[in-house]
C-alpha cells in the first residue's frame, strides 16, 4: 500500500471533519445565547425578585470538571494538553474521550466522545444532583477550543457558579414579569439546559480543533514524503548519471588501448 496516498486521505478527511464541526457548532452557539440572554434577562432584573442563593454553590465542596479529549491519536499533543491540565487538578471529573489518562482525584463518570449522544441522560443527571444538591463548588470544562484553520488553544471555561454581567444599557432590565411557579426552579432549569449545550458545543469545538491538529500532522507528513522522494529521485539521477560517466570513461579507455 502506497503510504503517501493513505496520508493524503487522511488529510482531506481531517479537513472535511473540521467543516462539518463548524456548521454544527453554528446551531449550538445560537441556543447557547439565547439561553445566556434569558438568564441575562432573569438574574440582572430590577423589578423581579429572586432568591439568589439558589445560585450560590457551597465553597467547601469540591469542583466537577469536564475534560474532553479525543477517541484517536495522530493528533500532535491534543491529548497531552488535556491530560496535563486533568492531572493537576484533585477535584471531581467526567472524562470525555478515549485517550484520557488520569491519575488524580475522583473519576464520577468516563465515556468515549463518539458516545456522547447516547450518553447525554447520564450527563444530565451528574449535573441535576451537582445542581440540586450543590455537591459541587464549581462546575467547569476544559477543552482544546477552536479559533480558526490553523490554530487552536486549550481552555477552561466555568459554567457554575454563573457570573452574568450587566449590560451597559440599564432599561434593558425594568421590564416587569408575572411568574407562575417556583422561580428558582425555572432558573435551575436554564442553567442545566445552558450548560449541557455548551459541553455539547465544547465536544464540537473540540472535535474540529482534534481535526485541525490532525491535518497539520498529516500535512507535515505529506511534506516530508515528498522531501524524501525528491531526495532519493536526486541521488537516482546522480547514480545514473555516475554509471552512464564511467561507461564513457570505459569505452574511452578501450579505444585508447
Amino acid at each position: 500500500m502506497n503510504i503517501k496516498n493513505v496520508v493524503k486521505v487522511m488529510n482531506f478527511h481531517a479537513l472535511v471533519r473540521v467543516d462539518r464541526a463548524k456548521r454544527e457548532a453554528q446551531k449550538y452557539m445560537l441556543m447557547s445565547g439565547e439561553l445566556y440572554q434569558m438568564l441575562d434577562q432573569i438574574m440582572n432584573n430590577r423589578n423581579l425578585v429572586l432568591d439568589k442563593s439558589v445560585m450560590q454553590p457551597d465553597p467547601k465542596k469540591p469542583s466537577l470538571t469536564f475534560y474532553i479529549g479525543s477517541d484517536f491519536g495522530f493528533c500532535s499533543n491534543y491529548n497531552t494538553l488535556v491530560n496535563h491540565a486533568m492531572n493537576e487538578d484533585s477535584g471531581d471529573k467526567v472524562l470525555i474521550g478515549k485517550k484520557m489518562r488520569c491519575h488524580t482525584g475522583n473519576i464520577i463518570m468516563r465515556i468515549h466522545r463518539g458516545h456522547l449522544q447516547e450518553n447525554l441522560y447520564h450527563v444530565e443527571e451528574i449535573l441535576k444532583d451537582s445542581l440540586w444538591e450543590k455537591q459541587h463548588s464549581s462546575i467547569r470544562i476544559v477543552y482544546n477550543r477552536y479559533l480558526n484553520s490553523t490554530t487552536s488553544r486549550l481552555e477552561t471555561m466555568q459554567l457554575y457558579p454563573m457570573e452574568v454581567p450587566r449590560r451597559a444599557d440599564a432599561a434593558a432590565y425594568r421590564q416587569d414579569y408575572v411568574v407562575e411557579g417556583d422561580l428558582s426552579e425555572i432558573l435551575r432549569q436554564l442553567l442545566l439546559t445552558y450548560i449541557m449545550y455548551e459541553i455539547e458545543l465544547a465536544c464540537i469545538s473540540g472535535f474540529a480543533a482534534e481535526n485541525v491538529m490532525r491535518q497539520t500532522t498529516t500535512q507535515e507528513s505529506l511534506d516530508k514524503i515528498e522531501e524524501r522522494d525528491a531526495q532519493r529521485l536526486m541521488e537516482e539521477r546522480k547514480a545514473r548519471r555516475e554509471k552512464e560517466f564511467s561507461k564513457v570513461i570505459e569505452s574511452f579507455s578501450k579505444m585508447r588501448n
